[in-house]
């Protein structure tokens, strides 16, 4: 089935997304969903962007899920705000339409899709089985807050990604949640001491994180990261205790609707 384009049909903004079905998809019964998030280089209107180098790899690893490539806005600097909430409606959507296990949807996300994660776990605690967080960040530069951002989430994203102890209150959030974290220790994008320090905030709390450094490697890691050995059975073994109506209507709908004004 490969690569095919779906209508975001939630919200006062609809926004095509890219979904990637493995070729035995039609004989997965309740097939679990990897939600792909993106760098900053993939934002934009063109859906097809978020697959620069990455379809190649999908078709060879064959996963036996569903994945989505939700897109973020280029006036959005990540997944915050109303791109949580397209997100959390494109989620919602292949739930529904098919049939995805709602114990078995995964994060992964590269570089700004990282950090976005880390925040979506935490907005969202108890929903997403596990987490792989590529070349994360974790410090918002500038005093301009994401647009959208609603004011019940200003204080969890001040804690986040503005205030000093940002990685041990990343950790705390998102303590209940498998992670594995990989990166490359010459990174200068996103230094990699931040990542180092939630991972050590989550190993105080007695969690297990895996964390993974590719040695002189800088901020382009994405691919090695995805085919890094053990990965996908490692992520596709967790399980939460969500259930569909955790990503659906009600869920997404205390949180807002994308503003129309800039799509």
């Amino acid at each position: 089935m490969a690569f095919e384009l779906l209508p975001n049909a939630h919200g006062s903004s609809p926004r095509e997304f890219v979904a990637f079905f493995p070729d035995n998809f039609e004989a997965i019964e309740n097939p679990p969903l990897l939600v792909f998030l993106h760098g900053s280089a993939e934002r934009g209107t063109n859906p097809g962007l978020v697959l620069k180098g990455l379809d190649t790899v999908f078709q060879d690893l064959q996963l036996p899920a569903l994945v989505i490539f939700p897109q973020c806005d280029s006036h959005h600097r990540a997944f915050y705000g109303a791109m949580d909430i397209r997100v959390m409606q494109a989620i919602n959507q292949v739930i529904s339409e098919y049939a995805v296990d709602p114990s078995r949807v995964y994060l992964v996300g590269y570089s700004m899709g990282g950090s976005s994660n880390l925040w979506l776990a935490a907005k969202h605690p108890g929903v997403f089985a596990a987490n792989v967080c590529i070349a994360p960040g974790i410090t918002w530069l500038g005093a301009e807050l994401p647009p959208g951002l609603l004011d019940e989430d200003k204080e969890l994203f001040d804690t986040m990604f503005l205030a000093h102890d940002r990685p041990g209150a990343i950790a705390r959030r998102i303590a209940s949640l498998p992670s594995w974290f990989l990166q490359g220790t010459e990174d200068l994008a996103c230094p990699i001491d931040e990542t180092r320090a939630v991972v050590n905030g989550l190993r105080k709390l007695g969690c297990t994180p895996i964390e993974t450094e590719y040695d002189g490697m800088g901020h382009d890691t994405l691919i090695m990261a995805l085919q890094e050995e053990g990965l996908f059975e490692w992520l596709l073994s967790q399980k939460s205790n969500a259930v569909a109506s955790d990503f659906g209507s009600g869920h997404v709908t205390g949180h807002g609707t994308e503003e129309g004004s800039h799509v």
